[in-house]
């Protein structure tokens, strides 16, 4: 039962390493132990930095100021290069190109270093080099050469920009030229007044009744010809249509005569059946053949009625109907040939017309156009001679890349002074002292505890 008990498990109190503990009197204590070590790195410092004071050679500034060359673009001048392109083309180009050629004349190559930068809101590159005295001279040559790279550089630009310029102006001249010639003003009102004749040559043409009446009584003639063709065939189908009539006519005649003839042979069939069967002397042999001769022509005579009525007139009919349908489509036909000449008459009408207002239209402008010939040539002349100004003023207002002024030297030095470099010196003594001193206590600290560690093992 005992050993199923659960084992209390009570909380384990920390109790601190006093020896780890840093006091502020350990602290003094340690720094009073290793004072003198304090002092030699404090004094050793300072001592290194009154000798860089006292050694560093006096630094200045030398400063070029380079203001970009513009030209006038639109109303504005406008550099011929951006600021930010200047300072490429320096840095990456001109600048150690200028280097390397000092370089190859000196029998003993300086490190020459230039920044550029640009002012805010300007465009100027300057120029700065740090240098002492005695290499002053050396560096003023180096700035004057890459001020005269870049101008050289700038210089072609411009010239290419002044040339297309003149050309321009070579051509606006030519222009001018041609403006102010009397000839130029008098063959415009020339070809003009060409125009102008032309149309009233034509307005007279179209308004006169002698000749545009010519077209009009054709034109009508025209229609009145339709018309009478169209009369004429009216006239021709009235004629089949009483054909027509008299055919009916012939017809019913002919049917009467058939019915009289079908009548007469039928009594004389009778008439004949009966006198076959009483023929007993000659006269009454003589009446049969007389009656037999009258029933064949009566015969004859009727198939003639018959075919003169059921082929010769029907086909007469037949030829007057279908004539009647061909006059009846030449009668349509005629009257689109009528509607179209009448359409062509008032077409030419207003054709004349629409003409005749476009002509005058013509007239007019070309009146209004010799009146606005020599105020526009006016207009034209002072519209050169203004762009001529401004294409001069372009060329005269150009401004080449230039130093502002030669290179300046600062007046005082800008390296730092020995002041502050002593200043420095000794505290940064003080700081690495101090850091000297802690890392001789940590060395003694970690001795001691390695021979605290050998004992144990011994014991």
């Amino acid at each position: 039962m005992k050993e199923n008990q659960p084992v209390p498990v009570y909380p384990v109190q920390y109790i601190p390493n006093t020896d780890d503990e840093i006091s502020l009197v350990d602290i003094w204590l340690t720094f009073r132990k290793h004072r003198k070590l304090f002092f030699k790195v404090a004094a050793s410092v300072t001592l290194l930095g009154l000798a860089i004071a006292l050694l560093m050679t006096k630094s200045y500034d030398l400063r070029t100021s380079i203001e970009i060359g513009t030209a006038i673009r639109g109303d504005n001048p406008t550099p011929i290069e951006a600021p930010e392109t200047v300072k490429a083309k320096l840095e990456n180009s001109l600048i150690p190109m200028v280097i390397h050629q000092l370089h190859k004349k000196e029998e003993e190559a300086e490190d020459y270093r230039i920044s550029t930068n640009i002012p805010k809101k300007s465009s100027l590159i300057v120029l700065t080099s740090k240098t002492p005295l005695d290499t002053a001279e050396q560096y003023e040559n180096l700035h004057n050469r890459v001020v005269a790279a870049l101008t050289r550089d700038h210089a072609r630009i411009i010239n290419v920009l002044k040339k297309n310029l003149q050309t321009e102006l070579a051509l606006a001249r030519i222009v001018l030229d041609d403006l102010i010639d009397p000839a130029t003003l008098a063959a415009l009102i020339k070809e003009q007044e060409k125009t102008l004749a032309e149309a009233k040559a034509d307005l007279d043409a179209l308004s006169n009744p002698e000749i545009f009446g010519v077209q009009i009584i054709t034109a009508e003639n025209k229609i009145q010809g339709e018309k009478n063709k169209l009369a004429s065939l009216k006239n021709q189908a009235t004629i089949l249509n009483e054909k027509l009539e008299k055919i009916d006519t012939n017809q019913n005649l002919i049917k009467g005569q058939i019915q009289e003839l079908e009548t007469q042979i039928k009594a004389s069939m009778d008439l004949q059946k009966s006198a076959t069967q009483d023929v007993k002397t000659a006269t009454q042999a003589m009446t049969q053949l007389m009656i037999d001769s009258e029933i064949q022509q009566n015969r004859k005579w009727l198939a003639q009625l018959k075919e003169r009525l059921f082929i010769t007139l029907e086909n007469n009919r037949a030829d007057i109907q279908k004539s009647l349908e061909d006059n009846k489509r030449a009668q349509e036909l005629q009257k689109e040939h009528i509607a179209q000449a009448e359409a062509g008459l008032k077409e030419l009408t207003g054709s004349n017309v629409l003409a005749q207002s476009k002509l005058k239209a013509v007239i007019a402008k070309s009146e209004a156009n010799i009146a606005k010939l020599a105020n526009d040539q006016k207009r034209s002349i002072a519209t050169q001679q203004e762009s001529i100004g401004e294409l001069q003023g372009k060329l005269d207002n150009f401004v080449e890349t230039r130093a502002v002024v030669e290179p300046l030297l600062s007046t005082k030095p800008t390296s730092t002074s020995k002041r502050v470099i002593l200043l420095i010196a000794i505290f940064l003594g003080i700081i690495l002292g101090i850091m000297a001193v802690f890392f001789a206590e940590l060395r003694e600290k970690v001795r001691e505890n390695l021979l605290e560690d050998s004992r144990s093992d011994l014991a």
